[in-house]
């Protein structure tokens, strides 16, 4: 049974081959006959001071070398040769016109691309977009018109039918067998193309150019995943010829060395070709692979479904980088509430960072590779820029921050990396959910603020706080004795719970600092406020420092279930 399911796949594939082998060879007798009648009405040409000796010909289906040859009076000769493909000229161009003492007909490239290759005396090249073939008279020139367009939609169709390549595997050999060689002039260009196996579409593309006395050897690292299937396009430069290719959204992902030197990330590479038709086969089967490269690479990407797993794989991947001179130590470690230690060691200085910070202030679409010249990072920013994050440089307590940078190796690994961390901050915020999580009672709400207001040094300064329920746990009195280095201030808040608005508790960060703030119902003055023992102004609000975020964090849920009773 499955050796007959077999055999029926087997026919079927060669049925389509038959067909499509067929079909090609159609097309390329139709231009042969078209391609006749173009050289039977080509003809030497005679004007006032010169004469155009001329001829065609066809190295592949579609593609003609047109030789026209310039004799002046003098006998002296130029040798011009025109290759192109009659699908890369626009119909709507080709029209005989009169031109002096001569009747011509015009060709010209579809929006005037440069792909038409011209050779004078067998040495200079150069790539235009339009060239002209001489007639003898008007109706010899109608007649070569009218063969011309009638050549064009047959060779569209023999380039439409031209590969017929399958799936991922086959386009990625076929790249690797027609990215060559390549010599111009005065460069001879060695290209290659081999296949990074530590990842689904990662390739490393080597190209070498060597120029006289002078060499440079160029390597990109990139996955085929990354690249724009939008942005490959034809380039000419002098009379080199190929494709330029872009990223998508212009990321710079594109690990660039040169002459074994890192260089910064870019976000295009060049591939030159021989000639147009090599560059079009390229851009073809670039545009086919790049979806199914994105498919590979995503079906492999880690799915997290357990912290400490991914841990391990983010430790794996950030745990040591060498760039140049740079070395970049790494650890994270923890559950939701994450510690990530960096250590950055240049040439004459070295520096020791931590960072602390909970997963479900991450804002999840915020988590995105991103490139500083020679180092890929993958960026991690706060959900509403809140600066959440703790920060300690060589154990000194810097300002609170809203973003993080992680130093990734390469391109591949920032996107496995983006993924763990995004399906780590899914996991954490399905365990402590607000939405899912009852609020508590009047009793819990009281001991959970008592546990929480607690004495704490902040650099040189002490926050000594306490906080007590009075009138049958209608009113609450919080009092904050804050003391430097020169002098103590006491403060103290008088108001009714009922007077608090529960939906106006926030957490407030200002450089070290972190405070939550609870205001009164309309913003009125209603609490009562004492300072160093005396009374001031009535107040609309009350702020209680608080050490750390995760304790800010419970002071504020406290306070919202107070103030509501």
């Amino acid at each position: 049974m499955l050796l007959t399911k077999k055999n029926n796949i087997m026919k079927k594939y060669l049925a389509f081959y038959f067909v499509f082998a067929g079909l090609l060879t159609t097309y390329a007798q139709n231009f042969d006959t078209v391609l006749q009648n173009i050289s039977d009405q080509i003809s030497t040409v005679q004007s006032g001071k010169k004469e155009y000796q001329q001829s065609i010909e066809s190295p592949e289906p579609g593609v003609v070398n047109l030789h026209i040859d310039e004799v002046d009076s003098k006998g002296k000769t130029k040798s011009n040769v025109y290759r192109f493909n009659f699908a890369d000229i626009d119909p709507n161009t080709v029209r005989a016109t009169a031109k002096g003492d001569i009747f011509t007909v015009a060709l010209t490239t579809k929006k005037r691309q440069k792909l038409i290759n011209k050779t004078v005396d067998n040495e200079k090249q150069s790539y235009i977009y339009t060239l002209i073939v001489y007639a003898s008279d008007p109706d010899n020139g109608r007649s070569i018109a009218d063969a011309i367009k009638k050549a064009i939609p047959i060779a569209r169709k023999i380039l439409d039918k031209r590969l017929s390549l399958t799936g991922y595997s086959d386009r990625l050999e076929w790249l690797k067998n027609h990215i060559g060689n390549v010599d111009l002039v005065k460069k001879q260009i060695s290209q290659e193309l081999t296949e990074n196996s530590d990842y689904p579409g990662a390739v490393v593309f080597h190209k070498n150019i060597a120029a006289g006395k002078s060499e440079k050897d160029k390597i990109f690292n990139f996955n085929l995943a990354y690249l724009n299937p939008k942005q490959i396009d034809f380039y000419v430069n002098g009379d080199a010829f190929g494709l330029k290719i872009a990223t998508k959204h212009g990321l710079k992902l594109i690990k660039f060395l040169e002459n074994n030197v890192q260089k910064n990330y870019t976000d295009k590479i060049n591939i030159t070709t021989k000639n147009v038709e090599e560059a079009r086969d390229l851009q073809k089967v670039l545009i086919d692979i790049i979806p199914l490269a994105k498919q590979k690479l995503e079906a492999s990407l880690p799915k997290i479904s357990d912290l400490q797993k991914g841990f391990d794989i983010l430790n794996g991947l950030i745990e040591k980088i060498q760039i140049n001179e740079k070395e970049y130590g790494q650890n994270m470690s923890g559950d939701c509430i994450v510690k990530f230690e960096q250590n950055i060691n240049e040439a004459k200085k070295s520096y020791n960072d931590v960072y602390e910070f909970n997963l479900i202030d991450l804002a999840k679409n915020q988590i995105k590779p991103k490139t500083k010249g020679k180092v890929i990072v993958v960026e991690l920013k706060t959900k509403s820029s809140h600066k959440y994050i703790k920060y300690t440089r060589n154990n000194e307590v810097k300002n609170y921050k809203s973003d993080i940078q992680i130093y990734v190796p390469g391109a591949e690994q920032a996107v496995v990396v983006q993924q763990v961390l995004k399906n780590m901050t899914e996991i954490c915020k399905a365990k402590f959910d607000p939405k899912k999580q009852s609020a508590p009672d009047f009793s819990s709400a009281k001991q959970l603020l008592q546990d929480n207001l607690i004495n704490f040094n902040l650099g040189d300064t002490a926050y000594e706080q306490s906080v007590e329920f009075v009138d049958d746990n209608k009113s609450l009195k919080y009092q904050n004795v804050i003391t430097g280095k020169k002098s103590s201030k006491e403060f103290l808040y008088e108001v009714n719970l009922s007077d608090l608005n529960p939906k106006s508790v926030t957490i407030k960060v200002s450089g070290k600092k972190i405070h939550v703030e609870i205001a009164t119902n309309h913003i009125e003055k209603l609490i009562k406020y004492y300072k160093d023992g005396k009374i001031q102004s009535y107040q609309t609000k009350i702020n209680i420092p608080a050490p750390d975020i995760e304790t800010a964090r419970k002071i504020k849920r406290a306070l919202q279930s107070l103030a509501k009773k």
